[in-house]
């Protein structure tokens, strides 16, 4: 008569538990790892209950228990993968694990924002963000934000949830529009998060604008969507198209004569009054037409570039 050896079964119960697991997986999509996560202290269970049999069974008045060595050596093993698991689960390992298998790199839309303009309105403030910002001219006479961001996130719903998440801040002022860019804060490959993102701004005309920011910006603004009185200061590499049959006027100050770029005709001059602590020190100038749309640019950092086309 064979002696039952503990261990046998249990491997064996565990062995058919996680074929029949794995075949769920595959005809119900359902996921393995959630479900062994779910139900791993099993394993526990059914070496006590075999060991349980066993003594009861037994004949012997002092049964000793016998174990099948291969069978315990595996369960053993996971028996210490279960605990294992269970600890990087209950420190959110695993989840954070889980979401990297299952992100990906895809692009969402940032939602279009509307915001009337009345006679009321005078001025425009504009918090840049640090990365990129397209500034052009609205056919309307409405200010117009909307946006495309390159998001690290699981599926497209939560792609679409973070995007939104970015959308412009607006706020009116008696006859100011305060309109605030956000930035993105790149978190890692660990967590949900925006990667890049490009804000496009629409601005109707004859509208005085202020352009700043707390940290370094990335302008592309089109000559057309200038106005009477532009100001744009901070740290950053501006990007401009003008058109010669422009009505337009530049003032720019940078720290260097390497600072001006593009094919336009740069007027350039020193201006060592204007050097403190490492800022401006050389002025540049640009006219097409009458010059009556005028437009300073102040710069701590970085460059402008102005192509005429």
């Amino acid at each position: 008569m064979r002696k039952w050896r503990v261990g046998t079964l249990s491997l064996g119960i565990l062995m058919i538990v996680l074929g029949v697991v794995m075949l769920a997986a595959q005809f119900k999509q359902v996921t393995i790892l959630d479900m062994l996560l779910t139900w791993w202290p099993l394993i526990l269970v059914l070496i006590g209950v075999e060991i349980l049999v066993q003594v009861y069974t037994a004949r012997e008045e002092q049964p000793k228990i016998k174990y099948d060595a291969f069978s315990m050596l595996i369960i053993f093993i996971m028996v210490f993968f279960s605990i294992g698991m269970y600890a990087l689960t209950s420190t959110g390992v695993i989840e954070r694990i889980t979401w990297i298998v299952e992100s990906s790199i895809v692009r969402a839309d940032i939602p279009s924002q509307r915001i009337s303009v009345d006679e009321g309105l005078k001025r425009i403030v504009i918090s840049a963000p640090r990365g990129r910002l397209d500034v052009k001219k609205s056919s309307t006479s409405e200010v117009v934000v909307f946006g495309e961001a390159v998001v690290n996130a699981a599926n497209n719903e939560e792609a679409i949830a973070l995007a939104e998440q970015n959308m412009a801040i607006t706020r009116r002022e008696g006859d100011t529009l305060f309109v605030q860019l956000l930035s993105t804060t790149w978190s890692g490959d660990f967590k949900p998060g925006i990667r890049e993102i490009q804000h496009t701004l629409l601005l109707p005309p004859d509208i005085e604008v202020e352009i700043n920011s707390p940290g370094y910006f990335n302008l592309d603004i089109d000559g057309e969507a200038f106005g009477r009185n532009w100001l744009i200061k901070g740290r950053g590499s501006v990007n401009i198209t003008a058109a010669r049959s422009s009505d337009l006027a530049i003032d720019a100050q940078v720290r260097g004569m390497g600072n001006f770029g593009g094919n336009a005709n740069w007027e350039i001059e020193e201006k060592p009054n204007l050097h403190i602590d490492g800022g401006p020190a050389y002025e540049g100038h640009l006219k097409w037409g009458e010059g009556t749309n005028r437009v300073n640019i102040i710069l701590d950092g970085g460059e402008i570039v102005v192509n005429e086309i």
